[in-house]
């Protein structure tokens, strides 16, 4: 059903490939690309001889803005249906617990099509400057932090382990720095206090997702009061967003007990892309189901346990992966981990681990063994070690176990 394609003057092979595919009638190029004109109007171009004046098109915040794909994590990436209203509160939020100064400067180093392109909205709607990178490298992320005066940086937690592992960063001048965001995936306490020490007490945890957008954060402030060991909390709700913790027959289960995460606000998606099966199943009565599993405490801070879909079932209870890789990153002998269940011909899941290695080091699975049932539990230690080079990465930063399932346990 589109109407319109627009066309990057980098992918005009793409689009030489999928037209023929489709039945577009209007094809326009962001510039006049390698052949000139043959795909479509240079929508640049032409633009120039328009009127440098606002479209007199009216929005309203229940009109559709567009729609954002899940990070495709546990699945088949999904639909989402924005819309204009719940987008613009976005831009209030960003603005919690961020003191009146001068304009941000925001480094926008991961994809424009999920939080960074929020970020970048954001930022220059307050009269800000954005500086994109094509993709993430630590250590051009570390230069251009100290060359551009990078005032605000998002990342996801794997991408903080990238930039403190790197050489560069303990003689990089981080001091323009006064906001690094992270969040999209579950970060490990003891990697954020080390980051905490190198970046300075600029950290703020957010906790979202594209169905609900904004759910929990967790100021620098807050960071600091969680001392030096144990787990750190994604937060407390926003004010203008309801969490409740419920168990499986939908029970509100008290502080302090372990349940499935619901949230209500004016935030929430639309719905699925033409899903209103899928959509049915996650949106009931106005809340939504988001599929985590966690825990408020008795000061109303929000504790996440982890995916519902990751849960490994083995015999003899279940096992959260990212309670094992949070410990897994206490051990001196790894660096990086990613845990994830294989299942094998009988239909039962094992806990296997890929681990890259601490400098100089080569952990053995009896050892990781031992160190996870002495402090877990037998149920929670790894049946299969992986010792790989680097965790992979989905396009948006987070961890692709598909795809370590794929090639290290198919």
């Amino acid at each position: 059903e589109t109407t319109v394609l627009l066309v990057d003057a980098e992918r005009h092979a793409d689009a030489a490939e999928l037209l023929p595919l489709i039945d577009v009638p209007t094809v326009l190029t962001l510039g006049p690309g390698p052949s000139g004109g043959a795909i479509g109007e240079d929508v640049i171009a032409a633009s120039a001889h328009r009127p440098a004046e606002e479209p007199a098109v009216r929005i309203d915040p229940g009109d559709d803005l567009g729609i954002r794909h899940t990070g495709g994590t546990t699945g088949i990436p999904k639909g989402i249906v924005s819309l204009h209203g719940p987008y613009r509160d976005m831009f209030d939020a960003a603005l919690v617990g961020r003191p009146e100064e001068e304009p941000p400067r925001l480094l926008a180093a991961t994809s424009l099509a999920h939080l960074a392109g929020v970020f970048s909205d954001v930022t220059l709607q307050r009269g800000g400057s954005v500086v994109l990178q094509r993709s993430f490298d630590p250590g051009e992320v570390l230069a251009a932090i100290e060359r551009e005066r990078i005032t605000d940086l998002w990342v996801l937690p794997p991408l903080i382990y990238q930039l403190l592992d790197h050489p560069a960063v303990g003689r990089t001048d981080l001091s323009s720095l006064r906001r690094l965001d992270y969040g999209g995936c579950a970060a490990s306490p003891t990697r954020i206090r080390e980051a905490l020490k190198v970046f300075g007490p600029v950290l703020v945890s957010l906790y979202g997702m594209s169905e609900a957008q904004k759910i929990a954060f967790l100021t620098p402030a807050e960071h600091a009061r969680f001392g030096d060991d144990g787990p750190l909390p994604v937060g407390r709700p926003f004010p203008d967003v309801e969490v409740e913790i419920r168990a499986a027959d939908g029970t509100v289960l008290p502080a302090g007990e372990q349940g499935e995460v619901y949230v209500r606000s004016a935030t929430l998606m639309a719905g699925y892309w033409k899903q209103p099966e899928l959509t049915a199943q996650v949106l009931r009565g106005g809340w939504l189901d988001t599929g985590d599993i966690g825990y408020f405490d008795a000061d109303g801070y929000l504790y996440l346990a982890d995916r519902l879909k990751d849960l490994i079932i083995v015999v003899g209870g279940h096992v959260y992966p990212t309670e094992v890789e949070e410990l897994l990153l206490t051990h001196p002998a790894i660096a990086q981990c990613a845990v994830f269940g294989v299942r094998d011909s009988q239909e039962s899941e094992h806990v296997h681990v890929a681990v890259v290695p601490a400098q100089g080091q080569r952990p053995q699975l009896e050892e990781v063994r031992a160190f996870v049932t002495a402090h877990k539990g037998r149920i929670y230690a790894p049946e299969a070690l992986h010792l790989v080079d680097a965790i992979p990465l989905t396009s948006v930063g987070k961890p692709d176990k598909k795809r370590l399932r794929a090639t290290l346990a198919g």
